[in-house]
């Protein structure tokens, strides 16, 4: 399942997934309407027909490659051989639509589409069905919606598929312009320092060689002043990279929400922060605002972090719409990594959603 459910009256991947399946119990309807009519027989034979179809269809829901095919006709072959024992079937021959527009390119589609209205032709005229006119066109309709639904599912798919390649184009090229901006900043720090302590140490070496020790001892005694002066540029240097770390990445997050029309309002104010806790503020950070991309309706983010000598307080509070709190992965991971900095945090709803974790500085 999806990291957060809390978020909204908008259910998760994976009720969207699977959840509509409870619409193929349509095919039932005929039965319980008619049950009297059923033989024991028929209701078995019903019944195992419908429990195969939908192993066959969440099987090929999730299918990649020519194996779905396969499974189509597997499943057309069910809907025929169920409309002897059931009229429920037009349902299921929707069902099979949505695979062949869900699965299938473009070029596919049109033989699968010939497919399913032969199948469902033949169900009409060789089953034994009272009104044919009226399972034709419940069939044909459902197959044409759901075909369409089924195109425009894959269509989604394949764009938040391209959405994240870019996404991740788009960091590792960040990550590279982070490492030269990196080395540009370590040789512009060292290079210079640690030319002149290479210089003044072979002075040093010489004037000593010559027995002038008196001013060997002064090279010497500047060497030791530059090498001071250099650790404590690079110590400088080092804790403004992390600080850039973490300011870098929350103002990535922030451009990502803002691409999505949520307005988002960021209050950093920190002191120099552990390597160890920097990181997991990171990943914390970058998990919620994760879960707000995906499963909150929020127009609004606010996400303050503040620190003192003594404590970390981070509060990250959207206004998407919030009925509970049901923890899936991501906000099980969050809790995990705020425990394991030693650390509380707490979920609440107040016209929305908010995080807010206390973590102990050592």
């Amino acid at each position: 399942m999806s990291s957060l459910s809390v978020f909204s009256k908008q259910s998760d991947k994976g009720f969207w997934k699977y959840g509509h399946l409870i619409f193929t119990g349509f095919y039932l309807l005929p039965m319980i309407i008619d049950f009297a009519h059923f033989t024991s027989e028929q209701i078995v034979i019903s019944l195992a027909f419908y429990i195969a179809f939908i192993l066959l269809y969440v099987k090929a829901i999730n299918c990649k490659g020519t194996g779905v095919t396969k499974l189509f006709v597997a499943m057309l072959l069910i809907c025929f051989s169920a409309t002897f024992y059931s009229t429920g079937t037009p349902t299921l021959f929707g069902f099979v639509a949505y695979i062949a527009g869900y699965a299938y390119s473009k070029h596919q589609r049109v033989y699968a589409a010939l497919a399913i209205i032969f199948s469902v032709l033949l169900s009409a005229y060789i089953g034994d069905i009272g009104k044919v006119q009226y399972f034709l066109a419940i069939a044909l309709i459902l197959c044409a919606a759901l075909f369409s639904y089924g195109i425009a599912a894959r269509r989604e798919r394949q764009y938040k598929k391209r959405e994240q390649e870019n996404a991740n184009q788009l960091e590792q090229l960040a990550a590279i312009a982070e490492r030269e901006r990196i080395a540009r900043d370590l040789h512009d720090i060292l290079g210079h320092s640690l030319s002149s302590i290479a210089l003044k140490a072979e002075l040093a070496n010489k004037l000593h060689n010559a027995e002038r020790f008196e001013q060997a001892g002064n090279e010497i005694t500047q060497v030791a002043d530059l090498a001071r002066a250099l650790l404590s540029d690079v110590r400088h240097a080092v804790t403004d990279l992390k600080q850039q770390q973490l300011t870098g990445q929350v103002e990535q997050l922030k451009q990502r929400l803002e691409e999505q029309n949520i307005i988002t309002n960021v209050t950093l104010n920190l002191q120099v922060l552990p390597a160890v806790i920097e990181s997991e503020l990171c990943l914390i950070i970058k998990e919620s605002v994760t879960n707000i991309l995906r499963h909150s309706k929020a127009n609004q983010c606010d996400i303050n972090l503040t620190s003192t000598k003594q404590s970390i307080t981070l509060n990250i509070f959207n206004n998407g719409d919030c009925e509970n709190v049901t923890p899936g992965n991501g906000l099980t991971g969050i809790k995990q990594r705020v425990a394991k900095l030693n650390g509380q945090v707490k979920f609440e709803i107040q016209n929305g959603f908010k995080l807010t974790a206390h973590i102990p500085l050592p």
